[in-house]
């Protein structure tokens, strides 16, 4: 809508990470969000590997690389970025918060009484191929879906297994144990956006390679959960702050 927050994210083939950013963003800032068409005033730059495309108007809050860049960024401001390889790699100064957004996703949705023992979180390119692999039955959650859909299945698993790196997120932001599917050589940028994101967890995660003995035994795998390192309540304050300030400078002059 004209008047609310700009905020920029990937448009594309669907995507739960990227297509979350203008509600997650309106319930943290408490206001509407709109898609920031024009680039050249200020706006929100949110989740998801989209940092390689900051202009000297974007305010970063929480976005990542896909791998490491190959020309520096300039966007007006960092809040904060994704984890300590994003931030090392544009040089982000001390004060810059390390998080992805969706770590904050468990202050607005809470983990249900599980009614699936199993779900399968994969890579939006992997989809077709992980439902071949699955003869059992189990909860394959298509990261194509509602971005909502998509939390409040996560939530309803007793253990996640994910290539999604937004699965991983969320499943640790509400506590369901996981399993990470290694990246395919499909998908652009390897682990580098995964390690980005464990840096900021109280332990790293070990891949399991993807292959169809994931469906056929998922119980011999050996889940765990990552914990945020930081304080969300300062991460999501200074979120909204943030916010705040963006949606008076981009007001109608």
């Amino acid at each position: 809508m004209p008047g609310g927050l700009p905020v920029w994210w990937h448009v594309g083939r669907p995507n739960f990470g990227d297509d979350i950013n203008p509600s997650f963003f309106e319930k943290i800032h408490g206001r509407p969000v709109r898609f920031a068409a024009d680039r050249s005033r200020p706006h929100v730059l949110g989740a998801g590997s989209i940092l390689e495309h900051a202009t000297p108007s974007s305010i970063v809050c929480g976005s990542g690389f896909l791998e490491p860049p190959h020309a520096p960024v300039t966007p007006s401001q960092i809040v904060a970025v994704r984890g300590a390889l994003t931030a090392t790699a544009c040089g982000a100064d001390s004060s810059v918060l390390l998080g992805d957004p969706l770590v904050l996703i468990d202050a607005f949705v809470e983990r249900t009484t599980p009614q699936h023992r199993f779900g399968f979180v994969p890579h939006i390119k992997s989809v077709a191929r992980w439902r071949g692999f699955d003869t059992r039955g189990h909860r394959v959650i298509d990261p194509a879906w509602s971005p909502w859909r998509v939390v409040k299945d996560i939530a309803s698993c007793e253990l996640i297994f994910s290539q999604s790196l937004h699965g991983l997120i969320v499943a640790d932001a509400l506590g369901v144990p996981n399993v990470w599917v290694s990246p395919t050589d499909e998908m652009r940028g390897g682990s580098f956006k995964f390690d980005d994101y464990f840096s900021t967890l109280d332990r790293a995660k070990l891949a399991v390679p993807e292959s169809a003995d994931l469906f056929a035994a998922p119980e011999a795998y050996t889940a765990g959960l990552g914990k945020y390192r930081f304080c969300k309540q300062r991460y999501r304050e200074a979120l909204a702050i943030a916010c705040g300030r963006v949606s008076k400078n981009a007001a109608p002059r």
